[in-house]
Formats: structure tokens, C-alpha cells, sequence
């Protein structure tokens, strides 16, 4: 028998596919189905939920889908690890955890950025330069698909938190100074942070059609 993990992807977009791609060359898990909701004909998430073999699920759908899908999923009896946010706020966050230890599962909220080897060497630069004096951290990307449906993507602001934990990560923790959001085609969010140890920087996230997808920083350190 197949001693592997036993696990479903949920979305098969960009991060459902690299998920695919992961679990192709995984010695300890294996791919058990593939749910996307762009092939009706396929598996669904109620067929993986009520599947006793499928041991977990990897959830890579739309942000506001996630809370709901990983209760779903917890109640069915499923380990669950969720893309990047787990819920749109903290206290539904808490209650997921709380839900997972009542069950006896695990539930893990993936960051990648976090785990990036583009973060280690920002790690590493802020710790040698000091508290940030000033600078710009600007963020772009498409607004388009469910990325630009405020009711599958949520606000602004919690597409910009994934940039906003990793400013955390090497500053320590913040405080929102002032923000200003402007619309067009897409948005353009402008948001002056303020940190708990000195200093400061402005975090800019632009969603546009087309927009290529990029992180330029310009921080300049004690």
C-alpha cells in the first residue's frame, strides 16, 4: 500500500498548480484529487470532504472562501493547510485554530513569502542596518480575475498584508500613521507605517489590468 500522505488540492491556479507540482516529487505525500472550480466535471470539494481516504486538503482558492472552506474541511475530519490569509480578520482566525485543536487536526496557514530566499537576505540586511528611517515599499500586480472582485479577494488593504507581515518580520510591529486608497481601472493603496521600534516607511500596493507582478524596495536604514 501507499504509506504517502493522502491529500487534496482545492483551486487550481497559480498556487494550486505549484501545489500540484510540489506533490508530484513529495516522497511523504501524495496527490488524492484535484478540485477546480473551472472543470464542474471534475471532483468536487464535497466529494474530497466526504472521501475517508483523503487524509487533508490544501486549500488555494480565492481569500474570502478560506474561512468557511477550512471549517468545512475541519468538521469532515481533514488536516488543512490554507494559502495566505487564513480568515479577513483575527478573531475568525482564532476560532479556526480553536476548531482544529478541538478536532485533533492540524491547520497551518501557509506564508511562502515569509520563507523566501529573497526574505532571508532582507532578514539578514535589516538586522546589520538598524531601524528603517524612511523609503517606499511598492508593491504591484494584475487586478484581474478574482483579484478583482472585492467579493472573493476582499479590500485592499488585506490583499496588502502579505507585504505588510513582511515588513513586520524585519521592523518589528507597526502601527497605521495614515492611508489613502484611490481607484481607477484598479487601485492604487498608499499606507505610512509607523514602527514600535523607530522609524518608518510607506507601503504602496497597485493592482492594475496587466500589471506585472512585483516587490520594489527603497528603505533607507539607521
Amino acid at each position: 500500500m501507499d504509506a504517502r500522505l493522502s491529500l487534496a488540492v482545492i483551486g487550481a491556479g497559480r498556487a494550486g498548480q505549484a501545489r500540484v507540482r510540489a506533490l508530484a516529487e513529495s516522497r511523504t505525500a501524495r496527490l488524492a484529487a484535484l478540485v477546480s472550480f473551472r472543470a464542474p466535471a471534475g471532483a468536487t470539494f464535497a466529494d474530497v470532504l466526504a472521501d475517508r481516504s483523503i487524509s487533508g486538503v490544501i486549500l488555494c482558492t480565492p481569500n474570502l472562501l478560506h474561512p468557511d472552506q477550512a471549517r468545512s474541511a475541519l468538521l469532515a475530519g481533514k488536516h488543512v493547510l490554507v494559502e495566505f490569509p487564513l480568515a479577513p480578520g483575527p478573531a475568525q482566525a482564532r476560532e479556526l485554530f480553536a476548531l482544529a485543536i478541538e478536532r485533533g487536526r492540524v491547520l497551518h496557514e501557509e506564508h511562502i513569502e515569509l520563507l523566501s530566499p529573497a526574505q532571508a537576505w532582507l532578514r539578514e540586511r535589516a538586522a546589520a542596518l538598524g531601524r528603517p528611517r524612511r523609503g517606499v515599499v511598492h508593491f504591484s500586480g494584475a487586478h484581474s480575475g478574482w483579484l478583482a472582485d472585492p467579493r472573493l479577494a476582499g479590500t485592499p488593504a488585506l490583499c496588502a498584508l502579505a507585504r505588510l507581515h513582511r515588513l513586520v518580520d524585519l521592523f518589528g510591529e507597526a502601527r497605521v500613521r495614515g492611508a489613502r486608497l484611490e481607484r481607477g481601472d484598479g487601485y492604487r493603496l498608499s499606507v505610512e507605517l509607523e514602527f514600535s521600534r523607530g522609524g518608518g516607511v510607506e507601503l504602496v500596493e497597485e493592482r492594475a489590468p496587466g500589471a506585472r507582478r512585483s516587490t520594489r524596495w527603497q528603505v533607507e536604514c539607521e
